[in-house]
């Protein structure tokens, strides 16, 4: 196995790259340096050499480290074609070994704001155009759930101190809940205490376990236009019986004019680092 070992030298990051070797006496693995490849912020790609450097977690570390805008962009497009790839082949493993990689470098909602999310937007694109089948959208959506519990199981609970209760759901109708277990991924890593009960929900079930929960704030997404009405009935019901803050979300908001829903918090293409800046405001205003 091939990777990049950083080292930091009076505050300044240098980099080598490094493989592992099976030591068989010893049962264990060596680490063995190919090359030295200076400060961590001055790696260029055409610095590793031609057999390693299109490997993610080699990828993940340049673009991470890496000034050059260029550069940057052009490193995480390679990431999430190997991201595609691998749903594609359903290959579970090798996608927590890039989100292992690219976490140790930078934030969680990082990982699924620039690199999951886009791919899946763009499996969404290519099924809407007939180039992609129905079967393999199935698959990336069922692998990419998967690769988000696998995500969800390796957040140490034990060291986290729940606090304040989120709910998260759909209206009734709406099947997709991809952007739900992201959202639910994220606020967990945080501390929250989450309540998922997407998708589709009958209304009035949802009204139930609200006054149940006692959620601190109710998270809706909507992703279907069709869908937009029955969420705004949701939202009425909720705030004409609570005083809970909502938050509406997904990509279906688009649609819906300003100020056309009253008592709700609407983010437009908001990102999951949004999401959480918002909730955090939320909190420390009360």
């Amino acid at each position: 196995m091939v990777y990049i070992r950083s080292k930091k030298v009076k505050g300044i990051d240098y980099a080598y790259l490094v493989k592992s070797v099976w030591n068989k006496r010893k049962n264990t693995s060596n680490q063995q340096t190919i090359k030295y490849l200076g400060k961590a912020s001055d790696i260029k790609i055409y610095d590793i050499p031609k057999e390693y450097n299109n490997d993610p977690k080699i990828l993940a570390f340049i673009s991470s480290y890496s000034k050059d805008r260029q550069q940057k962009d052009s490193l995480i497009t390679k990431i999430r074609e190997e991201i595609f790839k691998l749903l594609v082949e359903c290959d579970v493993k090798g996608l927590i070994r890039i989100y292992e990689k690219y976490r140790r470098l930078t934030e969680l909602s990082s990982f699924y704001d620039k690199l999951l999310k886009p791919v899946m937007y763009s499996i969404g694109d290519l099924w809407e155009q007939g180039k992609l089948d129905v079967a393999t959208e199935h698959v990336c959506s069922n692998v990419t759930n998967n690769l988000i519990r696998s995500i969800n199981e390796r957040t140490d609970k034990a060291k986290l101190n729940f606090r304040n209760k989120i709910l998260i759901c759909t209206p009734e109708g709406e099947l997709h809940n991809l952007a739900c277990n992201m959202i639910e991924s994220l606020l967990l890593s945080k501390g929250f205490q989450i309540y998922n009960i997407s998708p589709s929900v009958p209304l009035d079930s949802i009204i139930r376990y609200v006054k149940n929960v006692g959620p601190d704030i109710i998270l809706i997404s909507v992703t279907l236009e069709e869908n937009i009405s029955v969420a705004e009935r949701l939202i009425n019901e909720i705030t004409s019986k609570f005083h809970i803050p909502v938050v509406l979300g997904g990509s279906a908001t688009k649609q819906i004019p300003i100020g056309s829903i009253i008592d709700v918090i609407i983010m437009r293409n908001g990102s999951l680092s949004e999401v959480l800046n918002l909730i955090n405001s939320a909190y420390t205003d009360r």
